[in-house]
């Protein structure tokens, strides 16, 4: 992605959002290549998503923490924010905090948990039993059944005109069998092939009024442990998905000498590989962060600031891998246990003579912040099996193809939805997940 005119990354960099379109709006009268035109057009619709992500004044901030976290001081929240607890920008000149902010702090923190007045529901016991059982039995199998979709907001309806809506359905991916589609809230326009890399259900219809678009589904999810040994190793690997793919995963200068610092003179792939994981794991925190359209290089991102969400983690594992010619790809959907049910990334690197292997790097640091070793070394290579898979590869256009930039181009995990003349904005729509069954088989 080509870098922005100097003058208006200045007003980038202090938040003067309303001085940086603008500014836009002058230099796209100006002669220059359609690539700039498009970045500064791409420039308007980041700025939009970044006032979406970042709401919280730093006296806002301060006090919703203080009131979830039992004598909290100023001087606290500023080590919370220091130590990457917390993500912020300037707007306006001020300092701005994302709107999951305390959703993090919660979720990350273990030296504060004692103070949490409302803490969350942590489901490492129910982790730590099947992982358990997935290594004494070597494989376990667990049917999931659930509902998905999406429900316009009553004043967002847009009455008689004709919307467009793809929602993420599960793929034939390795781990998953006996996918079945149940039952859909209308008649479908069209349903990917089982393979296809962004797997959706698409509908297109006339809003009559109170509509909501879902679908009901269940699978199979089977299992089997890996056991791996350096030693077992093959000596002849695959070159196949160790490219660039851009926009996101390049070889940049900085991404290069982190690979080689980790790797050194390595040349055992999976030592490799599970060098990567545990730097990963170990230095780069869990942080929900901005959109990741508003992000211009995720991995990058990663490496600079040490923190990202789970995508953002195995983005970076992706490319450190394929740097290190170890070939690795995307897996995404929902994570969907007896309790929960969410949007969730990881990863998948190939190693011969075991073929496509799992590292779920955010899983694998939450058990090493929690002290779980055992859970730690599990994720790399391995897998639980509530994981509903829709999307194998990153950045790949849905089918039927969209009119409009997604709210989300790079994944999908809950679907998206666009009018004739606009996309549909995610404070227009209601995410509708709903747990119908687990259970082992």
């Amino acid at each position: 992605m080509i870098d922005l005119p100097e003058d208006i990354k200045k007003t980038m960099y202090c938040g003067d959002f309303n001085e940086s379109l603008r500014l836009i709006d002058i230099f796209l009268k100006r002669n220059m290549p359609q690539i700039l035109k498009d970045r500064l057009i791409f420039e308007k619709d980041r700025i939009r998503r970044l006032k979406e992500d970042y709401i919280y004044s730093y006296e806002e901030a301060l006090e919703l923490a203080k009131n979830e976290i039992r004598n909290l001081t100023e001087e606290e929240f500023q080590y919370l924010k220091d130590e990457r607890y917390i993500d912020w920008i300037y707007v306006d000149g001020k300092v701005t905090f994302h709107k999951s902010f305390l959703n993090n702090i919660i979720k990350v923190n273990t030296d504060m948990k004692h103070r949490f007045l409302h803490p969350r529901k942590d489901d490492s016991k129910l982790l730590d039993e099947v992982i358990d059982k997935i290594i004494e039995k070597g494989e376990v199998k667990y049917l999931i059944h659930v509902k998905t979709g999406l429900k316009l907001k009553e004043e967002h309806i847009r009455k008689g005109e004709k919307i467009r809506v793809h929602l993420p359905i599960p793929q034939n991916a390795q781990q998953i069998k006996n996918i079945r589609m149940l039952n859909t809230s209308h008649k479908p326009k069209y349903i990917s092939r089982e393979d296809y890399p962004q797997r959706t259900i698409y509908f297109e219809e006339i809003l009559k009024g109170n509509d909501e678009f879902t679908v009901e589904y269940s699978y199979e999810n089977h299992i089997k442990y890996n056991e791996l040994s350096p030693d077992k190793v093959s000596s002849h690997q695959p070159g196949f998905y160790t490219e660039e793919c851009l926009p996101q995963i390049r070889f940049t200068p900085y991404l290069v000498e982190l690979t080689d610092m980790i790797a050194g003179s390595e040349k055992n792939p999976l030592i490799k590989a599970r060098k990567i994981y545990d730097y990963i794991t170990k230095n780069v925190q869990y942080s929900f962060v901005r959109q990741y359209a508003a992000i211009t290089n995720i991995p990058e991102y990663a490496a600079l600031n040490l923190k990202g969400d789970c995508g953002v983690q195995a983005l970076l594992f992706i490319t450190l891998c394929r740097i290190a010619n170890i070939p690795s790809k995307w897996q995404s959907g929902l994570f969907i246990n007896p309790n929960f049910i969410g949007c969730h990334d990881w990863a998948q690197f190939y190693i011969e003579p075991y073929g496509w292997l799992f590292a779920d790097l955010s899983f694998g640091g939450s058990a090493l912040r929690k002290g779980s070793e055992k859970r730690w070394n599990f994720y790399f290579g391995n897998l639980d099996p509530f994981r509903m898979v829709a999307n194998s590869e990153f950045h790949y256009g849905l089918y039927p193809e969209r009119k409009f930039l997604r709210h989300d181009p790079y994944d999908n995990q809950i679907g998206e939805m666009e009018y004739i003349d606009r996309p549909v904005y995610p404070h227009e729509y209601e995410v509708i997940q709903e747990i119908i069954e687990v259970r082992e088989i």
